[in-house]
């Protein structure tokens, strides 16, 4: 009878506990983070002294949080994943509208500026026309930096948004390790239902660290969890974490680094960090937003020098040799903060035709300078001064080995370009020469313009007869002097032929006795022809020899359109992918009120019949009262 009591206590008690697990289960059915528990029960053993043992009743074994930690492994990765996407596709998206805008769009204003010189060339006389034509190119100047402060508007947000994210994970790590220390004290005391439910504080905590960077996590004997981020950095270790936080980029003062750890052992670690919304902001910085500013500023330090090149070479509508008509500034260098010598880098552009769309790390080992360029990682060796890609290096001061500098020819030229020519008569617009054929050639050969080559060269503007002294061959004459200056040159149909800073090509069948003569311009009021040869610009290959200005500005807007397809492709996919590892987790740790409501009413039955035990065993003695009175 005493047996039948215990039996029916331990049943009574073992069943209100799984009622009141199943209870919690159901009031935290939209708790976040929440995972289901399970009573386990276990049977208590019988009196090995009796004759025929039995059972003594049921106990709790314990009360088990569902899930399992490869599930978990799986939605980190999985969110992970689609967060840095989803950042990628939203930064990339912002910034394809910006650079397909019709109010910043350079190929616009570029279009706008050739129209306004068609119209000049076709009447070089009329102030009105040059007049516009100066408008034009403010405009175009005003568009180019317009474009560039939104972009650096884009990296100031990227700096923001990576501070952010930064000082979180530094949070969100701290408070990691707090629970880790509260759940080992809690396994050593014994208990389990406090535990649980801090496993669960600390899953979700991890799930929004997932959000932020890629983890990969490590769960401990002890009951801690380790975090690692990157390529195997410890960022939480039992109940310890490591300090995270942002700093300014070395060599790129508008940039910043993460670093990793305090002290001495702080390392830079942007490489190193892939995934969730950090990793979506490093990836739209370095594959798109950085590339578009160096694209920009190269299609602004080309057209603004190929512009100045040709109106050089022309005279204003006085007869003035012609002079600039944009500013551009020369190359930007930085010098690393941990410099100890006192070296400079200057640059300068040699030939703006080599320049490429990139930055430029050189280190210092103490006798010559590694030379990386950062958009291919191609590195060579040099000393200074030397000329790579288009770009005169030169040295001030002493630098010391360890030394490093960064040179930025073009990541913030389209900022720099200006209109520094106000006055429309001033426009060169006429050329320095020109160049005909004798009315008196028996042959069908013609002289095309004259182009200059070096406007700085002495006898540029001296006359000179181009004379054939046979069907193949002709020789240079210095009109004034009558001079030879060059004879017995072979005549090649179409070929250039240069002399005092001019070049020109003679085309078609010369007979003996032709003259082709190129001589000073004598009016630059109706004389259009540099204009032309500046209005030619906009259909040559003036960028790399590939593409035109309009085909780069293309390439620029077509890159980025591309990139933010792409992104919101693989961003789709991989939201598919994130719902399909979550729902799978909380197939197994979710709690359904189906499944509670049938566990309710399963354990209220087994704890009435548990009672009903008791009741039982209490007829039992009161009979035996009964009959001993």
């Amino acid at each position: 009878m005493t047996d039948l009591l215990n039996t029916g206590k331990s049943a009574l008690l073992a069943f209100q506990r799984a009622l009141a697990t199943t209870s919690h289960n159901i009031a935290n059915v939209d708790t976040e983070g929440y995972s289901r528990q399970r009573v386990g029960f276990e049977a208590l053993p019988g009196n090995p002294e009796s004759v025929a043992p039995m059972g003594s009743g049921v106990s709790i074994a314990d009360i088990k949080r569902m899930g399992d930690s490869f599930a978990n492994e799986r939605v980190y990765s999985a969110i992970s994943a689609f967060k840095q996407q989803d950042m990628y596709h939203s930064m990339s998206t912002r910034l394809d509208n910006l650079v397909a805008s019709d109010g910043l769009s350079v190929s616009e204003a570029m279009t706008d500026f050739f129209s306004g010189l068609h119209d000049a060339n076709a009447d070089p006389s009329s102030l009105a026309t040059r007049e516009i034509f100066v408008d034009r190119a403010e405009q175009l100047a005003y568009r180019f930096q317009a474009l560039q402060e939104q972009l650096d508007k884009a990296q100031t947000e990227v700096n923001n948004r990576t501070r952010e994210s930064v000082n979180r994970v530094d949070e969100l790590a701290q408070s990691i390790a707090e629970i880790n220390n509260r759940i080992i004290g809690i396994a050593q005391s014994g208990s389990t239902q406090a535990a649980n439910d801090l496993l669960d504080q600390r899953d979700q905590l991890v799930t929004k660290l997932s959000e932020l960077i890629d983890i990969n996590t490590l769960e401990q004997d002890n009951g801690a969890l380790n975090v690692f981020i990157g390529k195997g950095l410890a960022l939480v270790v039992n109940t310890g974490a490591q300090r995270i936080t942002t700093v300014a980029d070395d060599n790129h003062p508008d940039r910043l680094d993460i670093a990793f750890g305090e002290g001495a052992t702080q390392q830079i670690v942007n490489a190193n960090l892939q995934g969730g919304e950090i990793g979506g902001l490093n990836e739209f910085a370095a594959k798109t937003l950085h590339p578009t500013r160096q694209e920009l500023g190269r299609l602004a330090l080309s057209i603004s020098n190929h512009v100045n090149e040709q109106l050089n070479r022309g005279l204003d509508i006085n007869g003035v040799p012609g002079g600039d008509m944009f500013e551009i500034a020369d190359p930007q260098s930085f010098a690393s903060k941990s410099n100890a010598g006192t070296g400079a880098i200057q640059a300068s552009v040699s030939d703006f035709n080599l320049v490429e769309a990139t930055d430029y790390r050189l280190r210092y080992d103490g006798t010559d300078f590694t030379v990386t360029r950062e958009s291919d990682g191609a590195t060579s060796t040099a000393s200074v001064p030397f000329t790579l890609d288009g770009i005169q290096f030169a040295m001030t001061g002493t630098p010391s080995a360890g030394d490093s500098f960064v040179i930025s020819a073009t990541g913030g030229a389209a900022s720099t370009i200006n209109s520094i020519l106000d006055d429309p008569k001033k426009i060169a617009l006429s050329g320095q020469l020109t160049s005909s054929s004798a009315l008196s050639n028996v042959g069908e050969a013609r002289v095309s313009a004259a182009t200059v080559i070096d406007p700085a060269a002495i006898a540029l503007t001296t006359p000179i007869q181009i004379r054939f002294t046979s069907d193949t061959t002709y020789d240079l004459v210095d009109i004034g002097s009558g001079a030879t200056v060059s004879a017995g040159n072979s005549y090649q149909d179409g070929d250039p032929i240069s002399l005092n800073g001019w070049e020109v090509s003679v085309s078609g069948i010369a007979r003996t006795g032709d003259i082709h003569t190129i001589q000073p311009s004598t009016t630059g009021r109706g004389n259009n022809s540099n204009g032309q040869l500046l209005a030619d610009l906009q259909t040559e290959m003036t960028i790399g020899g590939t593409q035109t200005f309009n085909d780069a500005y293309g390439s620029l807007t077509a890159r980025v359109g591309s990139q933010t397809s792409s992104a919101n492709v693989r961003s789709s996919a991989l939201e598919a992918l994130m719902n399909n590892a979550i729902d799978r987790q909380q197939s197994q740790q979710g709690v359904s009120l189906d499944e509670e409501a049938i566990d309710l009413t399963r354990f209220q039955r087994a704890y009435q019949a548990s009672a009903q035990i008791i009741s039982v065993a209490d007829d039992m003695f009161q009979t035996i009262l009964g009959a001993l009175r």
